[in-house]
């Protein structure tokens, strides 16, 4: 594709994510053999700009432009677009292992989920964290603690937020914290720090309402179906 569009975007811009709309018109008007195209692109915008800046604007305003000549392109085709998470501007931001360190009680680990290797998005920082402990006798005390530190709204237990949040058990910790919708939990070198009025990321509850359009899809059921937006390719490889 890049002999065809140039080579693409950094994935650090707002650039990458109209050259990937524009590969897929490409797709769409020369390869009538592929009969579903997924388009995954990257919410580095969304973190670095609020949706009201102008470099905001501008970046949802050429998406708008080019999901219009994508849906022209193929007008027999369904359009399904939703979002992975929200983003707000976050405050603070806890160091659980050395706030619970301070108050006496040793983690095997504490890990943001939204820990990974594009730091520029949201520098590790997340509004989940998973917690290992050194001891399942541990978990009260370690629990008693978070819930006491500011900005935290929730302390789940490994069963509880797997029910809740249908997550795998084996890949969370013993303990699952929640932050607020100012809160965001990383490594640091101290328990807590103050947060630059720039900073967007998520993973709280806050972020958890997102974005679900159904455009030009025959025999779409009634919107009570939809749930979350994992329900989108459920009912479209259902059918």
């Amino acid at each position: 594709m890049s002999k065809r569009l140039g080579n693409a975007p950094d994935i650090y811009s707002a650039e990458i994510n109209h050259w990937l709309i524009k590969a897929a018109l490409w797709i769409v008007r020369n390869r009538s053999d592929i009969g579903v195209l997924y388009i995954h692109t990257t919410d580095y915008p969304m973190h670095m700009w609020p949706p009201e800046d102008d470099a905001s604007r501008g970046h949802l305003a050429g998406l708008d432009s080019l999901l219009g000549e994508l849906s022209a392109a193929a007008p027999e085709a369904g359009v399904l677009l939703t979002a992975d998470h929200g983003m707000h501007h976050k405050t603070r931001c806890w160091d659980l292992m050395l706030a619970c360190a301070t108050h006496g009680l040793d983690l095997r680990a504490a890990i943001s989920a939204e820990q990974d290797k594009y730091v520029k998005h949201h520098g590790g920082f997340g509004g989940t964290a998973w917690v290992y402990l050194k001891s399942s006798r541990d978990a009260d005390r370690a629990a008693t603690i978070m819930s006491g530190l500011p900005g935290v709204q929730e302390v789940l237990t490994r069963s509880e937020a797997a029910r809740r949040f249908r997550l795998m058990p084996a890949r969370i910790g013993e303990l699952v914290v929640l932050g607020d919708r100012d809160t965001v939990f990383g490594r640091l070198q101290s328990e807590v720090i103050n947060l630059p009025p720039e900073y967007r990321s998520h993973g709280s509850l806050a972020e958890a309402s997102v974005p679900l359009v159904v455009h030009n899809a025959e025999r779409t059921p009634d919107s009570g179906f939809f749930r979350a937006n994992v329900d989108l390719a459920r009912w479209l490889f259902a059918k």
